[in-house]
């Protein structure tokens, strides 16, 4: 049995594993993902636009995580690439044969200046972040 270890939880890392599920239903599958709740981000452009609520593009992560995968709730600290290995914030250490990295995007507002201060506010708004799309279709 091969193990793959598919590092975030999102749309991407939620695809693939159930990609390779329905290829070979005997791989032992791991996604490493801190987050209760599974946004389905791609929703979030129609969010903006005022055609679907916020609410709907979230879901509970368990009820996403495919059939015959464990979830593994947590986040990835550090990767052991010469070990086929990552480690967990906690500490513990998963294996691995195969090993996918879909962690997703990390915003950092504070990159450009005056941004995180007005984000959300004064006409600024963004579709990458669940606390502002709403705010675009307020703007238009």
């Amino acid at each position: 049995m091969k193990k793959i270890v598919i590092v975030g939880g999102g749309t991407a890392g939620i695809s693939v594993a159930s990609a390779l599920l329905r290829k070979r239903s005997d791989l032992e599958i791991k996604i490493i993902e801190p987050s209760e709740t599974h946004y389905y981000q791609p929703l979030w452009t129609l969010v903006g636009g005022g055609v679907f609520p916020l609410e709907k593009s979230a879901r509970p992560m368990r009820h996403v995580i495919p059939d015959g995968t464990e979830w593994v709730k947590g986040k990835v600290e550090s990767f052991l690439p010469e070990l086929n290995e990552v480690v967990l914030e906690n500490g513990n250490k998963l294996s691995y044969d195969y090993l996918v990295v879909a962690p997703g995007i990390q915003l950092d507002w504070s990159r450009i200046e005056g941004l995180k201060e007005t984000l959300g506010k004064n006409g600024v708004c963004s579709n990458y972040s669940k606390d502002y799309v709403e705010y675009t279709w307020e703007c238009m």
